[in-house]
C-alpha cells in the first residue's frame, strides 16, 4: 500500500485507529504465506484451510477458542484449535521440523521488524503529523501555478469514440491488433508489452502547492517540478490530438455520492478504454448529460524526448499532479498505472476530509457484517473477498466514512497465475466476454494456462463487479465489524491467525 499514500503513514494510522475505536472492529492477522518452513523449505498455507480460518473469524466462532500465549519474538496469540484446521499448522513452531532454525528465522524478522519501525520514531515530520489527529483536515500551503498548456476537450476531438459500448470496443481491440478474442471464455487478450507490473521506480508527484507540504516525500512519492510535469502532459496531449482517433471514457471513482469523483481518462489504446471501463463506475446517461471531471488522466505511448534533461530516470514517466488532480502516463502500456493514479489521487483528497481510504477487499455478510482485508498484492484480497457465502463490495480499493464501507472501483484486477477453477470458482467464472487478459499464455489447444509464468508472474484480468454474481450493487455497506490484515510470510514463522 506504501506506493500509493501521499500522505505521511501516521496521518492514515491515525484516522485508521479512530475508525476501528469508534465502531469496535475486531482485527486480525491472517498468514496466507508459509508454513513449516520459509520459502523453498516449507509450503504456502493451503487457501481452504485459510478460508476456514477466515470464516472462523467471519461467523464469530474464533471468539470461542482458546488462545495461546504470546509468543516471545512478536507478541501474538493464536487460537490453539479451529475446526476442520490441523492444530499443528496453527502453532508455527510444531510446524517446523527443524525447531533451532525456527527460532533463529523468528529473531531474524524480529530483528527486520525493530529496525522498520526506528524510521517511523525518528521522523519529526510523522510525529508532527501525528499530533494532529487523523484527518489533517486543514491544507496547507497555496495554490498551484497557471498551468503550462491549454487543457484540451477531448471529446471535441474529431476522432474521439466516448464511453463505448462493449461490442464496438472489442471490435476497436481486435480491428487495431491490439489484442485476441480467447475461444476458450471470448474474453480478450492482449500484451503488455516491456512492462508487466507497475514502474515504482518511474512514478512521480508533483511537488508544488499544498503537496509540497503534506505529501510524505521519497522515494515512494518521488517529487517532480511542475514544469517538467506540464512538459509531459503536453506531450503527451499533443501525441494523442494528433492521432487519428482516442477514447474517451468518463465515469466516476467512488460509490458513495458524498464524496466520489468524476473522471476522465483518455487513452491510445482500445484495450485500456476497455479496462478503465471495468474498472471504474460507469455514469449513466443522466449523470453524463452535465458531466464534468474532477480528475483527468491521458494515456499514450509518447516519450518526452529530453527526459534526461528534465531530471527524469528514464523516457516511461507516470506522474499525478495532486493540486489539480490530473495525472499523465507514458512509456508503458501496463493498465494497472491507470487506476493506481486515480487512487492515488483519491488517497490523498479522501483523508482530508476525514474519511479513511484503504487498499483492501471488502464483503458483506447475510447478518450486515462488513469484513475489510488488508493486503499487498497476492496476499489474497481478490482470492478471499470471492466468498459464495457474502456479498461483495470491492476488490481492492474502498473508503470508509461516516455511513460505512464503500468500494471505489466498478470492476476486479485479480492475479491470474495458478489459478485453480476448483479453489476460486467466482474468478474463474468472471473471466468471460468483456474481460481483459494480460499476459496470459495460451497452451497449444488455444486455453490459458493459468500456471505459465515466463511472460510474468503478474498475469491479470480486469472485469466488471457484475461478472461476481454474488456483488453487492450498491457498492456500499456498513461499518467494518472485522478487519483482517494479510501477510504472505515468506519466512514461515507468523502463525496462521493472531487477534491484534
Amino acid at each position: 500500500g506504501g506506493a500509493f499514500m501521499p500522505l505521511p503513514a501516521a496521518s492514515y494510522a491515525a484516522l485508521f485507529r479512530e475508525k476501528i475505536s469508534k465502531h469496535g472492529s475486531n482485527v486480525y492477522l491472517v498468514n496466507t504465506g508459509w508454513t513449516g518452513g520459509a520459502y523453498g523449505v516449507g509450503k504456502r498455507m493451503d487457501i481452504n484451510v485459510t478460508r476456514k480460518i477466515v470464516a472462523s473469524i467471519l461467523d464469530g466462532c474464533i471468539h470461542d477458542c482458546t488462545f495461546s500465549e504470546p509468543d516471545k519474538y512478536f507478541q501474538l496469540s493464536f487460537p490453539t484449535s479451529i475446526s476442520g484446521v490441523d492444530p499443528k499448522i496453527l502453532d508455527p513452531s510444531r510446524a517446523w521440523a527443524d525447531k533451532n532454525q525456527y527460532h533463529l528465522t523468528c529473531q531474524k524478522l524480529a530483528k527486520q521488524y525493530k529496525a522498520n519501525f526506528v524510521k517511523f520514531e525518528r521522523d519529526e515530520f510523522m510525529k508532527h503529523v501525528a499530533q494532529f489527529g487523523p484527518t489533517g483536515r486543514a491544507l496547507l500551503g497555496g495554490t498551484p501555478k497557471t498551468p503550462r498548456f491549454i487543457m484540451r476537450d477531448f471529446l471535441s476531438h474529431s476522432g474521439s469514440l466516448y464511453n463505448l459500448d462493449l461490442e464496438d470496443t472489442r471490435h476497436e481491440i481486435v480491428e487495431n491488433g491490439e489484442g485476441s478474442i480467447v475461444p476458450a471464455n471470448d474474453s480478450i487478450l492482449v500484451d503488455t508489452g516491456k512492462f508487466t507490473g507497475r514502474c515504482p521506480k518511474d512514478r512521480y508527484v508533483v511537488d508544488a502547492g499544498a503537496a509540497h507540504y503534506n505529501v510524505n516525500w521519497g522515494n515512494i512519492n518521488i517529487p517532480i517540478k511542475e514544469e517538467t510535469f506540464d512538459k509531459v502532459f503536453e506531450c503527451c496531449a499533443k501525441r494523442l490530438w494528433s492521432l487519428d482517433r482516442v477514447y474517451v471514457f468518463d465515469g466516476f471513482v467512488g460509490a458513495s455520492k458524498k464524496s466520489r469523483r468524476a473522471v476522465r481518462i483518455v487513452t491510445e489504446l482500445a484495450w485500456h478504454h476497455n479496462f478503465v471501463t471495468n474498472m471504474f463506475i460507469r455514469p449513466t446517461p443522466e449523470e453524463l448529460a452535465d458531466f464534468k471531471p474532477d480528475i483527468t488522466i491521458i494515456n499514450s505511448n509518447t516519450v518526452l524526448e529530453s527526459w534526461k534533461a528534465e531530471g527524469l530516470r528514464s523516457e516511461t514517466c507516470v506522474a499525478i499532479d495532486l493540486n489539480r488532480h490530473i495525472g499523465v502516463v507514458t512509456g508503458t502500456q501496463y493498465s494497472g498505472e491507470m487506476k493506481k493514479g486515480v487512487f492515488s489521487i483519491m488517497n490523498y483528497l479522501l483523508p482530508l476530509e476525514g474519511i479513511m481510504s484503504m487498499h483492501c477487499s471488502a464483503t458483506v455478510g447475510p447478518k450486515g457484517d462488513t469484513a475489510v482485508f488488508f493486503g499487498l498484492s497476492g496476499t489474497g484480497k481478490t482470492t478471499l473477498s470471492a466468498d459464495t457465502t457474502r456479498m461483495l463490495i470491492g476488490d481492492d480499493e474502498h473508503g470508509w466514512d461516516e455511513d460505512g464501507v464503500f468500494n471505489l472501483e466498478g470492476g476486479c484486477y485479480a492475479k491470474m497465475i495458478n489459478l485453480n477453477p476448483e479453489k476460486e470458482p467466482l474468478i474463474h467464472a468472471a473471466i468471460r466476454k468483456g474481460a481483459v487478459l494480460e499476459n496470459v499464455v495460451l497452451d497449444s489447444l488455444g486455453h490459458p494456462d493459468w500456471d505459465d509464468a515466463s511472460k510474468t508472474e503478474n498475469t491479470r484480468c480486469s472485469y466488471p463487479m457484475w461478472h461476481i454474481p454474488n456483488h453487492e450493487p450498491s457498492g456500499r455497506a456498513g461499518h467494518a465489524s472485522n478487519v483482517i490484515f494479510l501477510a504472505c510470510d515468506a519466512y514461515g514463522v507468523l502463525p496462521p491467525v493472531s487477534k491484534l
